[in-house]
């Protein structure tokens, strides 16, 4: 609250003096502590006056540079207690490794977009426009330096629909200098910028204006869209407000070869002040912009994996069905003979990734997949889609598994096969002559797992 009271009067930076005031003794030294307080980056620089009775004044020059990014994270839409946010990096400065990557964990390749909202906190007294992009970090990147020839503002403000918009920043430099005046300075405090106007005006040099910038700077890594993306790419946040953003994981197709993806990327926030007293005050106040000023760094981390259920059965030769046309006799003749006779074993589907599977299981008859576990790891999509194509889909979580029950049905349906020429035949079947004269029918199938990105198991 002593910080915050200090910093109230929105200059972005404030030394406070203790003793402010007193009296020197004879052949007394008194060591005078200056404590600075600030939430603005920049170069500051102003002068401490020291007034001993009815001497001239002494004027003590103060230096101070202020660095890295005032912005830090929230993210929003995903914790239980609203009145707790999780945040992501503490106020105002300082990063911390173990929690500055907002992480979208373990997806199926070729799935949905996972989406995040973020929220951007600006603690400073001023707007600050952020300007967004992501580059991926890649393994065989061997570059070390980017060398960047700009030809105007490399960072814009833009319109609704993208355009280049009007600058904001019209404030001339003599309102600058006025405004600064309009305050008095609590006793003990010193902000920056207290000169008097006619100074002011004085010390201004003929601005100049740059045709051609050329930047080398870090290699940051590869510029992409994809798999991450931001909504939007540019974004002004309030002083002492806060916006939001969307950063959305696309998990791309995998090759087969693959088993699991490691997804790096960086998001840089490359800042920018519209308003020219927040800008620059003359031979106090100068604060760089776009790639010259202190970077928002968000590491963003995610994992790629093809989707995968382990199949338990009793048998290494999978699932084999014995079933006689006799099982349609009844134990009582007299009731005629049963239309269906059903053999039923069962399976059991393991998720041994690190991400929920969905997936439907597929069978066609004489086969079908008659029941499954009811237990809280699966659950069932009733869309009217899987209604009609009575398919429902499963999710399986991690480490969790589920049993299903597989039944092969004879009917007299099925009996007629035997006498059908070969061209009206189901798939998978096969008619058996013995030697003895007697015949079997075989039927091949196998169960299909459809999982969510349309890749099937068998």
């Amino acid at each position: 609250e002593f910080a915050a009271a200090l910093l109230s009067q929105g200059k972005g930076v404030a030394f406070h003096i203790q003793p402010s005031t007193g009296i020197l003794k004879a052949f007394q030294q008194l060591s005078i502590e200056i404590a600075a307080y600030n939430n603005m980056w920049g170069e500051y620089q102003d002068n401490l006056v020291c007034k001993v009775g009815d001497l001239q004044p002494k004027l003590i020059p103060m230096q101070m540079t202020v660095k890295d990014c005032p912005i830090f994270l929230q993210m929003t839409g995903l914790q239980t207690d609203s009145h707790h946010p999780q945040l992501i990096s503490p106020w105002p400065f300082t990063w911390s490794r173990r929690n500055a990557a907002p992480r979208f964990g373990t997806h199926v390749s070729g799935g949905s977009p996972v989406p995040r909202r973020v929220r951007l906190n600006n603690p400073t007294p001023f707007d600050i426009r952020l300007d967004l992009e992501v580059y991926n970090q890649e393994e065989d990147d061997k570059k070390l330096v980017d060398l960047l020839m700009l030809f105007e503002d490399p960072f814009p403000p833009l319109d609704k629909d993208g355009n280049k918009a009007a600058s904001s920043g019209s404030t001339s430099e003599s309102e600058i200098a006025l405004k600064l005046d309009q305050t008095a300075n609590p006793c003990g405090i010193i902000y920056p910028a207290s000169q008097t106007m006619d100074e002011e005006i004085s010390s201004q040099e003929p601005p100049t204006q740059k045709i051609v910038s050329v930047l080398l700077r870090p290699h940051e890594g590869v510029p992409a869209d994809s798999p991450y993306s931001i909504t939007p790419r540019q974004i002004v946040v309030p002083g002492g407000g806060s916006s939001d953003i969307y950063i959305s994981f696309t998990p791309s197709v995998l090759p087969e070869t693959a088993t699991e993806v490691r997804c790096e990327a960086l998001l840089l926030g490359f800042m920018s002040l519209d308003n020219k007293l927040a800008r620059r005050v003359p031979n106090k106040v100068h604060r760089t912009q776009g790639y010259e000023a202190p970077k928002l760094r968000v590491n963003l981390e995610g994992f790629l994996r093809h989707p995968l259920l382990k199949v338990e059965i009793d048998h290494d030769r999978g699932m084999v069905f014995h079933s006689m046309a006799s099982d349609l006799l009844p134990a009582k003749p007299l009731l005629g003979v049963l239309t269906e006779s059903v053999t039923t074993q069962s399976l059991k589907l393991i998720n041994c990734t690190k991400t929920p599977l969905y997936f439907r299981l597929l069978l066609s008859m004489p086969f079908s997949v008659s029941s499954t576990d009811p237990k809280k790891s699966t659950k069932t999509s009733h869309s009217k889609k899987e209604e009609r194509e009575h398919r429902p889909q499963h999710v399986l979580y991690p480490q969790q598994n589920m049993l299903v029950k597989v039944s092969f049905h004879t009917t007299l349906e099925l009996l007629r096969y035997q006498h059908l020429p070969d061209t009206q035949l189901l798939p998978g079947f096969q008619v058996l002559q013995l030697e003895n004269g007697e015949r079997k029918l075989k039927f091949n199938q196998n169960l299909v797992i459809e999982h969510s990105n349309h890749t099937t198991q068998v």
